[in-house]
């Protein structure tokens, strides 16, 4: 009977960690994916973030990680709007062919109307 406490108090840790942010399109003219809340959990599992010239997926990592890239990559001071525990999944890739400067500049855009930084 104690174990069953044990893994039911492990269920709900982990279910409970998920952030509680519905999932939003993101469909340009440029850009095609989504933003959605990410599961704590994940952060020990699958978790990372990977920015290249024509695509972002990020995989249940904080937005103040992606905010300090996008900061060092485009020289800009952006702000992260989201709480310390929230993790998120995104996965936006560019369909305009924009140039990578244009397609940081993009994505800086959508976590603004977002919500997520300003």
């Amino acid at each position: 009977m104690k174990q069953f406490f044990i893994v039911l108090l492990i269920a709900l840790c982990i279910t409970s960690c998920s952030t509680d942010f519905p999932k939003k399109e993101v469909k340009t003219t440029h850009l095609s994916g989504f933003i959605m809340g990410g599961n704590a959990a994940g952060v020990y599992g699958k978790a990372g973030l990977k920015i290249t010239g024509d695509s972002i997926k990020m995989n249940d990592w904080p937005i103040s990680r992606l905010v300090t890239s996008l900061n060092t990559l485009r020289d800009t001071s952006i702000v992260d709007q989201t709480g310390f525990t929230d993790v998120y999944s995104i996965q936006i890739a560019n369909i305009g062919e924009l140039e990578e400067g244009a397609f940081c500049d993009s994505l800086i855009v959508e976590l603004g109307r977002a919500g997520l930084a300003r």
